[in-house]
C-alpha cells in the first residue's frame, strides 16, 4: 500500500504540535524540556524566550530554580553547540553524540580520541571544577601546545562539560564556567550510548523526519541503520516530493488545516533547526532572508505556521518595543493577533515598561 502523503501545511501542523507551538501547554519547564529534549541555548536568554512561547503561564523563575537546582543544564550536545536540557537527558544521551575514535579537527586534521588523551588529561584536571574556558588555554599553552585553540575545541566536544549556574537573570554568566558532569551533578554520562533511543525522542519532537534530518541535527553519521533497525515500530510517508518520511505511530500529526496562532521564536530556536529541508517551516522564498554568512539564525516570527518575518525586542528608557520586520503583508486578522503576542512578549521579558509594537 503507498505511503501516506504529508504536504508542507501538515508536516507544519505536526512539527508545532510536537514542539508545543500550536498550544501553550501547562506543564513545568523541566517537563518542557525533556518533551523537547533540548532547546539551543547559544544565548542565555533565548530559552527562557522559547519555553514563554510554548508554555501556559511560564515563570522565569521556574526555570532558573531547574538551573539553580541542577535539574536543567547548558553544556555542548548536538552539533557541537549549546543547549539547554534536563540533567537526567544529558546524562543518557551525551555518549550517543559523540561515536567511534576518529574525529576531524577544524581546519580539516583528522585524528583519533586515543591520541588527543593527553590533552583530554589536562582538560579533566582542570575542569574538575568550574573554570573558565579561556583559563583552559593557558594551560595549553604551558604544556607547550601550539594549536591551542584546535586542542582546546576538541576538549569541548569530548568531555561531558556543563555550564556552572550563576545568579545572573537568565541562569548563567556570558562565557561562564564550565566543570565535569560527574562533578557537577554527582553523576557520570551514561557508559553506553543509546542512539536508537535517541532517534526516538528526536521523532517525538521533530518527526516525521528522513535519517538525513536526524543526521544533521544530532551530527552523526550512518543513521539509517537506526531507522531500519526500529522497523515496525515506526511508520512511513511520503511528502509532496515523494521523499520518504518516518515516524513514531502515535505521534500527533493534526493536519494541515488546523489554525496556528502567531508565535515568536528566539534566535537558533529548536524549531528551526530539526531539519535539513526546513521547507516545512521556513517557506523557501523567505529562506534567504534568514540566511547569514556567520550561521547566526535570528529571532523568527511564525504565522500560520510558517516564518513570516523576523523580530528584535529593544528596551529603552521606558518603553519596550518589538520591532518585527514582515516577509509578507498580513490580514488585519494576522496583524491583531501578532501585536497582543508582541505586546504579551514585550510585558513578560520587561514588565517595567510600556510596550509597543513597530512594523517595517
Amino acid at each position: 500500500m503507498a505511503d501516506d502523503v504529508l504536504t508542507a501545511r501538515d508536516l507544519s501542523r505536526a512539527l508545532l504540535a510536537r514542539q508545543m507551538l500550536l498550544e501553550r501547554q501547562a506543564i513545568a519547564p523541566a517537563d518542557a524540556l525533556s518533551r523537547l529534549l533540548a532547546i539551543q541555548a547559544q544565548l542565555p536568554r533565548t530559552p527562557f524566550i522559547g519555553l514563554w512561547s510554548r508554555l501556559a503561564g511560564f515563570e522565569p523563575d521556574d526555570l532558573r530554580t531547574a538551573i539553580a537546582g541542577r535539574k536543567v543544564v547548558r553544556a555542548t550536545a548536538m552539533r557541537g553547540t549549546l543547549h539547554l536540557m534536563t540533567a537526567a537527558d544529558f546524562l543518557t544521551f551525551r555518549g550517543s553524540l559523540r561515536t567511534g575514535e576518529a574525529i576531524t579537527l577544524p581546519g580539516g586534521t583528522k585524528t583519533t580520541v586515543t591520541e588527543l588523551e593527553p590533552v583530554l588529561a589536562l582538560a579533566r584536571k582542570h575542569f574538575a571544577e568550574p573554570r573558565e574556558f579561556e583559563s583552559f588555554r593557558d594551560v595549553l599553552e604551558k604544556a607547550g601546545y601550539s594549536d591551542i585553540r584546535i586542542m582546546a575545541y576538541a576538549a569541548r566536544q569530548l568531555l561531558p562539560l556543563v555550564q556552572a549556574a550563576s545568579d545572573m537573570p537568565y541562569g548563567f554568566s556570558p562565557g561562564g564556567e564550565f566543570v565535569l558532569a560527574k562533578a557537577y551533578l554527582g553523576e557520570d554520562i551514561a557508559a553506553g550510548a543509546a542512539p536508537a533511543e535517541l532517534l526516538c525522542r528526536y521523532l517525538a519532537a521533530w518527526g516525521p523526519a528522513t535519517p538525513a534530518d536526524f543526521s544533521g541535527w544530532s551530527g552523526l553519521k550512518g543513521v539509517a541503520a537506526l531507522f531500519e533497525a526500529l522497523g515496525d515500530d515506526l511508520v512511513t510517508f511520503r511528502d509532496d516530493r515523494g521523499k520518504v518520511l518516518y515516524d513514531l505511530k502515535d505521534a500527533p500529526r493534526p493536519g494541515g488545516h488546523v489554525p496556528a496562532p502567531p508565535r515568536f521564536v528566539p534566535d537558533f530556536d529548536a524549531v528551526t533547526q530539526g531539519h535539513q529541508d526546513r521547507a516545512r517551516i521556513l517557506p523557501p522564498e523567505h529562506a534567504p532572508r534568514v540566511a547569514s554568512k556567520n550561521l547566526q539564525v535570528p529571532p523568527m516570527l511564525l504565522v500560520d505556521g510558517f516564518v513570516a518575518g523576523t523580530w528584535k525586542l529593544e528596551a529603552k528608557k521606558k518603553t519596550a518595543t518589538v520591532s518585527v520586520t514582515a516577509f509578507e503583508k498580513f490580514t488585519a486578522k494576522d496583524r491583531e493577533a501578532i501585536e497582543a503576542e508582541a505586546i504579551a512578549l514585550a510585558k513578560a521579558f520587561e514588565p517595567t515598561a510600556e510596550a509597543a509594537v513597530v512594523f517595517s
